[in-house]
């Protein structure tokens, strides 16, 4: 198994819908079922129906071709990681409680409880990383401080929706999550299949100029992609346990190792319509799935998770509908 590392750089803005209502909401992250889901879209377009069923889709054994994290946000050379669910190590004077994103050194020293100094947090204490991180960061972009400056952030956009027959207007608004100049999206990919690899890469330049998330229509979603170098972390290691940077929808034998004494997790509830080559009026069944930055028992170096059949009721005749629901496991120590 190789794992790699892949960067997006935004074009625009991204529309990521979040379970509410309306469209005012977007999220930070984009999701790995998300991620699978415009691939699957993408290898159609490329390959056709039989290549997408034989390379992609569940077998017998429910295995991936491949290991997907989550994208998350970069800004400079400095990568950023959910917060890890279990205690933070690095003494009682640092408060985490606001805390969603922590930089790459953090996010090592957390795993490995190893003391790190010089902790800084911004966009609001919302993101924890060291001191040079923050002097990285303010060199790309060319700024002396990063306390008042926002390296992504969502808005809002006003938009008017006129009546088929009255053609009287209603005001409404649109979320969309914007970076910064050298800021963007940035996920690993662990090979099971080193055949698909060149695939894969077609697939994604194609995504990229399609598209990712909502409103594709009017140019959002839109990204280059290249390679990126990874840390040892990422690789797979042997451990008694992991945290998983995909959201995981375990099997029913899988749960009773997994939620053993010292896990630490929280839930992500997954819906959304049926998307695809062709948009379609049906909604996905919605499922909860254990979210990124989740610390569960079980060696790094396998496989957990299924593909949740979603399928709603009124397109059983027609294909069923999968959520990619593989943990994407890194070793803790």
């Amino acid at each position: 198994m190789r794992t790699e590392g892949v960067q997006l750089k935004p074009k625009g803005a991204f529309h990521l819908g979040v379970r509410g209502i309306g469209y005012e909401g977007t999220d930070e992250c984009l999701h790995a079922d998300t991620l699978f889901s415009a691939l699957c879209a993408a290898w159609l377009l490329l390959f056709g129906e039989k290549e997408l069923r034989q390379d992609l889709l569940p077998d017998g054994e429910e295995k991936p071709p491949f290991l997907l994290s989550s994208a998350f946000p970069y800004a400079g050379s400095v990568r950023f990681y959910p917060k890890p669910l279990f205690p933070v190590p690095f003494g009682e004077q640092v408060r985490t409680k606001e805390v969603r994103w922590v930089s790459e050194r953090v996010f090592r020293a957390w795993l490995f409880g190893e003391p790190i100094y010089d902790l800084e947090r911004i966009h609001e204490g919302r993101v924890l990383l060291t001191s040079m991180e923050a002097g990285e960061i303010a060199e790309v972009l060319g700024e002396r401080d990063l306390r008042d400056i926002w390296l992504w952030g969502i808005g809002r956009v006003a938009r008017v929706a006129l009546d088929a027959l009255t053609h009287a207007s209603e005001l409404w608004h649109f979320g969309r999550l914007l970076f910064r100049q050298g800021c963007g999206f940035w996920f690993a990919i662990r090979f099971l299949r080193d055949d698909l690899a060149e695939k894969f890469w077609a697939a994604l330049r194609l995504m990229g100029d399609e598209g990712i998330g909502g409103d594709r229509t009017t140019g959002h979603g839109l990204f280059e992609c290249e390679p990126m170098d990874l840390p040892d972390e990422l690789q797979p290691q042997q451990s008694q346990r992991f945290l998983t940077l995909a959201p995981l929808f375990p099997k029913r034998h899988e749960v009773s190792p997994l939620f053993n004494d010292g896990c630490a997790y929280h839930w992500l509830v997954r819906s959304g319509w049926v998307g695809g080559v062709v948009p379609t009026p049906f909604r996905r069944k919605t499922v909860r799935m254990l979210a990124e930055g989740s610390v569960l028992w079980g060696d790094a170096t396998s496989v957990y998770g299924r593909f949740a059949e979603i399928t709603p009721d009124p397109m059983r005749p027609l294909h069923p509908v999968y959520r990619y629901g593989f943990a994407f496991p890194i070793a803790v120590r």
